[in-house]
């Protein structure tokens, strides 16, 4: 769900933002610099943090991914724009990363790419039909009230998992029967 609502605001409803509230599409072009960032700080923690609570960590990342889309909603100025979105992109990079590596490690590896195949059309399944309601949806209740359903959506897929205990206290990190002790 949150992937197509993201790709959505973001991909769709952010450039029309762009043009219509911050004046075309050079600032439109720093907010997406603004992401972009946090893509690049987000692997670099990612790289040195081994969280314990990787359920809470992914839910939070990917939460974060609202928060460009509220900031948008509130039609907040430039440079706070900016940096909501690099906020989200440092989450976002945090959580697939954890996410990624809690799944090759909890998934055994004659089962691994089947499983990511139908997570991912899971995900990517629904953007078509996302892209095709956006437009009516921003032209019959506005663009920022659409914005912001989208940062509640995300908001509410973020936080629902974390209602389920044995998301809020997923550890990673843990040897399975089936992965190898070492050498």
């Amino acid at each position: 769900m949150i992937v197509p609502v993201w790709l959505v605001g973001y991909q769709l409803l952010g450039p029309v933002y762009g043009k219509q509230v911050l004046g075309g599409a050079a600032p439109w072009g720093v907010v997406v610099s603004g992401f972009t960032a946090g893509l690049v700080a987000g692997a670099a923690l990612a790289l040195m943090w081994k969280p314990r609570q990787v359920g809470v960590v992914v839910c939070a990342g990917t939460g974060s991914m609202a928060v460009p889309l509220a900031a948008m909603a509130a039609a907040v100025p430039l440079p706070v724009l900016v940096v909501a979105t690099g906020v989200a992109g440092t989450g976002l990079a945090v959580s697939m990363t954890v996410w990624a590596s809690l799944v090759q490690e909890r998934i055994p590896a004659d089962r691994l790419s089947r499983t990511l195949s139908y997570s991912t059309l899971g995900q990517i399944l629904p953007v078509p039909f996302g892209y095709l309601f956006a437009g009516p949806a921003a032209q019959l209740f506005g663009l920022r009230t659409t914005l912001a359903t989208g940062a509640l959506i995300i908001t509410a897929a973020a936080v629902v998992p974390l209602a389920i205990a044995q998301v809020r206290g997923s550890a990673s990190y843990r040897r399975r029967p089936w992965m190898p002790t070492g050498p």
